[in-house]
């Protein structure tokens, strides 16, 4: 037996609410209540709207904080120097990347090893640490 698909089921169910919506709105278009519902609910939109952005903006100026606009101004600003700064300097040239040398550890190049220097002319005491054990 084959699960279904749980996408379908959602799909199915999403577009059983949507054509009951619009058969509602359909029936009672229409109607002078429904049209003075959508007069109140929008008039009380936008009313709660415009509180919430005036309380905002009150209290971004006790804290000292930028409100949006002056932000996006700023941001405006700022662009318009940095594009006049881009026309007045010369392009920028990327030098030439130096190659880097392997990551082994054995040296770039082999150095000859040095000059052995001559032994000492001291006679070694019998029994001394540089004598190897028997």
């Amino acid at each position: 037996m084959a699960l279904p698909d749980p996408f379908k089921l959602y799909r199915e169910a999403i577009t059983r609410f949507e054509n009951g919506v619009n058969a509602l709105a359909a029936r009672n278009i229409d109607s002078k209540e429904v049209g003075l519902v959508i007069d109140q609910y929008s008039k009380v939109a936008l009313g709660l709207q415009h509180l919430s952005q005036t309380s905002l903006e009150r209290l971004h100026k006790r804290m000292g904080l930028p409100s949006r606009a002056e932000v996006n101004a700023l941001a405006t600003a700022l662009r318009r120097v940095e594009d006049k700064l881009d026309q007045l300097l010369p392009a920028p040239t990327h030098p030439a990347i130096a190659p880097q040398p392997p990551r082994t550890r054995r040296p770039l190049a082999e150095v000859p090893p040095a000059p052995l220097k001559p032994a000492s002319k001291r006679k070694r005491k019998a029994g001394g640490d540089d004598e190897p054990a028997a």
